[in-house]
């Protein structure tokens, strides 16, 4: 059985792979163009999708959380508070400590920057 494209979006759409279906057109010109084989164009389309999700998932949880705004470590104000070591929050920021079964732990005093760091 043969689907046209416009069948195979719908179908996409309703199996809930809004990812994939968002990139179809593109993949499929892609893969045109370059002659990738099936399979890689397939492993493109399913990224697209785990991308697609994650990126939900951080939106969705983000909300959740109730902070007031998305700060990151580029956003913090080193010359704030000197004593703040650079290089330790960059490491915790790897979250390496999760796989080496050890604690992150930022303590200080109120006002010197934990929240904006964590």
């Amino acid at each position: 059985m043969t689907m046209s494209k416009h069948e195979i979006e719908r179908a996409l759409i309703e199996l809930r792979l809004s990812g994939m279906a968002a990139t179809l057109d593109t993949r499929v010109l892609q893969a045109q163009a370059s002659e990738q084989p099936f399979l890689e164009t397939f492993c493109m389309l399913l990224q697209d999708e785990q991308d697609l999700r994650r990126s939900r998932l951080t939106e969705r949880r983000f909300k959740q959380c109730g902070l007031d705004e998305r700060l990151t470590l580029a956003d913090f104000d080193w010359q704030f508070n000197p004593k703040v070591p650079r290089q330790a929050c960059f490491e915790l920021h790897t979250l390496k400590f999760i796989t080496e079964g050890v604690n992150g732990l930022l303590i200080g005093k109120p006002g010197t920057g934990k929240s904006h760091i964590a």
